[in-house]
């Protein structure tokens, strides 16, 4: 049985999968029902799992490629997870030249009824 960080590092790859593969659905079945995503810099809040897969879908569709998520920590209890860390991107400009960006990660997972980890609050800068 896969220890909880190890549930979260793997939470982590399939976020970047569904984000790279542009698979906002799956990226949406990574958050609990009435979780929300509190983008940088001072973005409005992103509430629910439509929402937040509609947010996503504007960053790929803006041109944001390559995203990687990176665990530094994490605090675990019975029922919720924290992790913190370092997320990363990109973006083609229109002159072709590829720009790198990045900042730090937290997300709070909380377990649920069915044993399974959901993101419950996702915020980067």
């Amino acid at each position: 049985m896969a220890t909880t960080v190890e549930t979260l590092t793997t939470l982590n790859t399939q976020f970047d999968a569904a984000f790279n593969s542009k698979n906002t659905q799956a990226i949406a079945a990574l958050y609990a029902e009435n979780a929300i995503v509190l983008p940088a810099p001072a973005g409005e809040p992103v509430k629910g799992r439509q929402a937040i897969a509609d947010f996503f879908g504007g960053l790929i569709q803006a041109g944001v490629i390559e995203h990687a998520l990176t665990m530094k920590d994490a605090v675990v209890t019975e029922s919720l997870a924290t992790q913190t860390g370092n997320w990363a991107g990109a973006m083609v400009g229109q002159d072709g030249v590829k720009q790198q960006f990045g900042g730090n990660v937290q997300v709070v997972f909380q377990k649920q009824a069915d044993g399974q980890w959901l993101a419950v609050t996702h915020i980067w800068n």
